[in-house]
């Protein structure tokens, strides 16, 4: 796990000094080793976190025996060894990152094929002066470009591509509006006007000024599988098998392997299927409040007792975690509302020495756990009664007398081109309605952009409805939220964090299965919960959930008032936001408004820090 950056197309002489800013830039990622790599044509750049082959000789970037080709890596491929054992090469290292390389030299763009891992990469290929980069097929790891006539520029974070200076630090305003639509700006945008993700499945080659990307592989191609025919035990015993084979090629590592420990479903199969593997007690680690209300020991505890893992509970407190917010903002390379949980566990973490983690995150987004994936399949029943000409003007007329969050999300539903899957999920997942946003910005009007990828494709349509939940959850939400915020608030602390329920073949299997598999009403992730056998107590399994939250509705009414008060003064000043009406929703949340939430006016507050902290204007 590391940071990677890159010129294309700049003098040597400038590139030299760009490179080293970029690096610098992003040194929290790597704090093991920093090099450069300059010629006529590319200068790379890589900041280490050594987790496989801790030698000197595995730093990067790093040049084949031949000299022809240098690759720069950010991520683990957890089967490197399966794949090295196929490649006839002459090895000087056991990383993986030479693994990546010499498949490329033997393969070209078809080494994806046969790597498993999460990763974003470059490779400079001398002799035809051409650049190959290629992002996982997830998108756990982030890939930023900047292009612009000859010259590309690449990196793992926003922070490193301005730093080169020749980006403008401009906001993208459509960016701005999936920001509060979504939580989060779509995939492959980003809010910096100019600057790009590769999309995850994605490779790239820039070759004389010609940029031309491609797909390598796509979760929607699930839906041209058949149905999986397998009988209900034969589906758990795969499931279980996969997921075992996830979690121990996620062991694999030259350091200490930890884990998050929640106590709830997933991190607890996590931890199981660690223990069963481990030699030595698994160290996990817990978030423990005093406040009840919050607090999840009892469960946490239960696991690691009947594991016997060497168990560390971090005690947060209000105080602690207001103090740490300055920092949280600096630490944050994209603007988020969620994201401060990941930050102060990896910190708490990492100050143990600990390297590497695993998390149960993405057990939600498979196994049906989240209540919009029965209200898809409620809705996919009763959808005709809901677009109808008779229901619409109902829901019209309610709506202007009656001020209540779920009416409001029907109208705008209803207002939505569509009653597919991409309709629906976009609506159950806003925060702020498109009127609502129409009302927030001063000059112009929101614009649905195209996504990365289109959920309502005939392959999509034919998985079954959990499945196609799935797919928007994982492309969306999980993708530009989940993701992103594990990656930069964990990196800030150089932890890295991997996740065994996003390995891909686990994924491709869970998708052809039936939905009547997934879910049972008396208990919860059923296959999942099934699959782990007598692994999981019962109060494990049936017990009430609370996610990883705090009291933020309390706390910006009060300890943060102040705080959030003054971010929201100084953007409505910004010449952005209709002032009046900004203001408006900061005076009905203090007023308990229940339609206007914390995350409402978070969003806000977040995204003023933000553009202070990195010099960003409109």
């Amino acid at each position: 796990m590391c940071g990677i950056a890159g010129i294309i197309g700049i003098s040597k002489e400038k590139s030299t000094v760009m490179i080293n800013g970029m690096v610098d830039a992003i040194a929290h990622r790597g704090p093991d080793a920093k090099a450069i790599y300059v010629n006529e044509h590319v200068a790379f750049g890589h900041t280490r976190l050594s987790i496989l082959d801790l030698s000197n000789g595995a730093n990067q970037p790093f040049i084949d025996a031949s000299g022809d080709y240098v690759i720069v890596f950010n991520g683990e491929i957890y089967n490197y060894m399966d794949v090295k054992a196929k490649l006839d090469y002459k090895w000087r290292t056991t990383s993986d990152t030479e693994v990546i390389l010499a498949a490329f030299i033997q393969w070209g763009s078809n080494c994806l094929e046969h790597l498993n891992g999460m990763f974003a990469f470059a490779i400079w290929n001398k002799k035809s002066e051409s650049l190959f980069i290629a992002r996982d097929r997830i998108g756990v790891k982030p890939f930023y470009y900047y292009q612009n006539e000859g010259t590309l520029l690449f990196g793992s974070e926003l922070r490193s591509m301005l730093a080169t200076g020749i980006i403008e630090r401009k906001i993208d305003e459509d960016a701005l509006y999936q920001y509060f639509a979504n939580m989060a700006v779509k995939t492959p945008n980003t809010m910096i006007k100019g600057i790009f993700q590769l999309s995850p499945g994605e490779y790239a080659v820039f070759n004389k000024g010609v940029f031309e990307k491609s797909v390598y592989w796509s979760m929607a191609d699930t839906g041209n599988r058949a149905p999986s025919k397998l009988s209900y035990n034969d589906t758990v015993k795969k499931t279980r098998t996969l997921f075992e084979n996830s979690i121990k090629s996620r062991m694999v590592a030259d350091v200490k392997v930890g884990a998050f420990l929640s106590g709830g479903i997933d991190s607890s199969a996590v931890v199981a299927l660690m223990s069963a593997q481990s030699s030595v007690p698994v160290e996990t680690f817990s978030i423990v409040f005093d406040d009840k209300d919050f607090d999840e020991s009892q469960y946490s505890r239960l696991i690691a007792e009947k594991y016997n893992t060497k168990h560390t509970e971090f005690k947060l407190n209000p105080d602690d975690l207001l103090k740490e917010l300055p920092d949280f903002i600096k630490y944050m390379d994209s603007p988020t509302v969620d994201g401060i949980n990941t930050y102060l566990v990896s910190k708490l973490v990492a100050a143990t020495g600990i390297k590497v983690v695993l998390t149960g995150i993405g057990g939600d987004e498979l196994f049906v756990g989240y209540r919009n994936f029965r209200r898809w399949k409620d809705f996919n029943k009763f959808k005709f009664a809901i677009k109808n000409p008779l229901s619409r003007l109902f829901i019209n007329v309610l709506n202007k007398f009656i001020s209540h969050r779920a009416i409001a999300k029907i109208k705008d539903f209803q207002d939505i081109k569509g009653d597919g899957i991409s309709a629906f999920y976009a609506n159950s997942r806003s925060i702020f309605l498109k009127e609502e946003i129409n009302k927030l910005f001063l000059n112009s009007k929101y614009k649905p952009s195209k996504a990365w990828l289109d959920l309502d494709n005939e392959k999509i349509n034919q998985m079954p409805l959990y499945s196609q939940y799935s797919v928007a959850e994982l492309t969306n939400y999980t993708l530009d939220v989940l993701l992103k915020d594990t990656d930069q608030m964990s990196m800030a602390w150089a932890l890295e964090v991997r996740e065994p329920f996003f390995d891909f073949q686990f994924i491709e299997f869970l998708l052809t299965v039936q939905d009547d598999y997934k879910f049972d009403a008396n208990t919860p992730k059923r296959l999942l919960v099934d699959a782990m056998g007598d692994l999981l107590p019962g109060e494990i399994v049936h017990r009430p959930k609370k996610g990883f939250a705090f009291p933020w509705d309390k706390w910006m009414r009060n300890e943060l008032k102040k705080y959030c008060e003054e971010a929201i003064q100084k953007l409505a000043g910004r010449g952005i936001f209709n002032q009046q009406n900004l203001n408006g929703l900061w005076n009905r949340f203090l007023a308990n408004d229940k339609a206007i939430t914390w995350m409402h006016i978070w969003s806000f507050v977040v995204l003023e820090k933000w553009m202070e902290q990195n010099g960003i204007s409109k």
